[in-house]
């Protein structure tokens, strides 16, 4: 009878432990869907348009920081962005170089012809002092997982990008945004010492520092009482070099824009809001255009500025825009992604509208930002010839400063030595391109060739094949042939 009663109070006990187990379960799955559905209650990130910001990009960064503290949220990607990544205008540029491959020098597969410019990069940078990071492909995949961890619309787009190419053009600006320093595309290699940059010089800073409270060029609604008495010897948060030049009828058979930006090599502090907007673009151009639950839902409006829809539509950009036969709405997929869409969407045309869209936006944000252009300063010497001179637009660059505060592409024509933006240097094309035989860039000899460039550039071949042959353009981007 003991025996009995003993296994009937094992059964209750039992039953009585499935049953709170059983609760335990329902609870838990309870909490979780409840978790789940509070988060997808979350108002959606939101991705602003930098063509029709009406923000000081320059300043976002303590915007942002004040909106975390008064836990007012962050729900556009500018903002997150610029809280993650804060930018100190005061800092130094990081002293490293970042170049990225599909696979390590190692590698048998590691092209022959780079690895003497491997070569040359880790000398200079041992030389220099600089860390050098080489990523094959999976290396920055899982390195930008884990950077960008805390803004996953980034890493979702960066996914989704539906070619190698576009996520190589991308993986640059994500990685300088993030760590700052030097990056140079695998087919580049040093020419000067990594010191002796006009960027980090320090005899050539003092040069530009002087210049900034004596020579800087005023603009629509500068307040000169705000102009610095002294200006402090600071290294500029963002380095590029002038691509393309072409001062000819036939210029966009071959580039994407008329001054065109290089983004084969560039140097930066980590956080410059230039490249926050460059990223924030392409997340929003890529979620809008790429296949998926973003694009196809029926209403994007929490999303997207549907006011502006076209300032995220690839289709929609440089001449393909007036084109009435173009397909605008066609979703990009790998198998019609052409060289057109990569110069528009990653490539050195939307990384120079941003670089123009943001410096426009200094201007007219800030009243004490410091212009210099000593080409555009300096007397006319004797025998100068003005038809190869950026004193050719003086009056186009004059009206446009003066009447809106904008900077003109003509600004940035004919340079021979840097040019200053507040905290961002432009290159004449000999820093970057040097040796290219036409645009007035100078040999590899000269003193401001720093990185000389490959021209591999078989993507292009590549891209262009998704197109039919009757539309397919020359180059878009290449090195034309001096014309007669």
């Amino acid at each position: 009878m003991a025996l009995l009663n003993l296994i009937a109070s094992r059964r209750v006990r039992l039953l009585a432990l499935a049953a709170v187990a059983t609760l335990l379960l329902m609870n838990s799955s309870l909490f979780s869907n409840g978790y789940r559905r509070q988060f997808e209650q979350e108002p959606p990130v939101y991705l602003p348009t930098t063509s029709h910001a009406d923000v000081n990009m320059r300043e976002v960064s303590s915007a942002a920081a004040a909106a975390v503290a008064a836990s007012a949220g962050l729900h556009t990607l500018r903002d997150q962005l610029a809280y993650v990544f804060p930018y100190n205008a005061e800092s130094m540029i990081p002293r490293s170089v970042w170049q990225t491959w599909k696979t390590s020098p190692s590698d048998p597969q590691f092209p022959a012809n780079y690895k003497h410019c491997h070569k040359k990069w880790t000398s200079a940078c041992k030389d220099a002092g600089y860390s050098y990071n080489m990523l094959t492909d999976s290396d920055a995949m899982a390195l930008l997982e884990s950077v960008y961890a805390e803004t996953p619309l980034v890493i979702k787009a960066y996914k989704l990008l539906p070619t190698a190419i576009l996520r190589a053009d991308f993986f640059r600006y994500l990685i300088l945004f993030a760590r700052g320093g030097i990056y140079s595309d695998m087919d580049t290699r040093p020419l000067k010492a990594l010191g002796k940059w006009s960027s980090v010089e320090e005899k050539y800073l003092a040069h530009i520092a002087e210049l900034s409270t004596e020579a800087y060029i005023p603009y629509k609604d500068i307040n000169r009482n705000r102009m610095p008495a002294k200006a402090s010897v600071k290294e500029p948060g963002l380095v590029i070099g002038i691509e393309a030049d072409p001062d000819r009828d036939d210029w966009d058979d071959w580039y994407a824009r008329r001054i065109q930006f290089c983004q084969w090599t560039i140097q930066a502090k980590p956080g410059h809001p230039a490249l926050r907007e460059l990223i924030l673009n392409i997340t929003a151009t890529t979620l809008h255009s790429v296949p998926g639950p973003l694009r196809d839902s029926d209403d994007n409006s929490n999303l997207f500025d549907t006011a502006h829809s076209d300032d995220y539509n690839v289709n929609r950009r440089a001449k393909r825009g007036s084109d009435p036969l173009y397909k605008h709405n066609e979703a990009k997929v790998k198998k019609n992604v052409d060289g057109t869409d990569i110069m528009n969407w990653t490539g050195p045309g939307i990384f120079s509208d941003i670089i123009f869209e943001y410096l426009t936006n200094t201007l007219q944000h800030n009243n004490d930002i410091v212009l210099l252009n000593t080409d555009l300063q300096t007397p006319t010497a004797q025998n100068e010839d003005l038809t190869k001179s950026i004193k050719r637009f003086y009056k186009t660059i004059n009206a446009a400063l003066q009447t809106s505060g904008t900077v003109a592409w003509e600004f940035f024509a004919f340079l021979r030595n840097p040019v200053l933006v507040d905290d961002v240097m432009v290159l004449p094309i000999t820093s970057f391109s040097p040796g290219v035989g036409q645009m007035e860039a100078k040999g590899t000899d000269d003193p401001m060739a720093f990185v000389e460039h490959m021209f591999s550039g078989s993507w292009k071949d590549e891209a262009d094949g998704n197109k039919p042959a009757e539309n397919a353009p020359k180059v878009n981007g290449g090195i034309p042939p001096v014309p007669a």
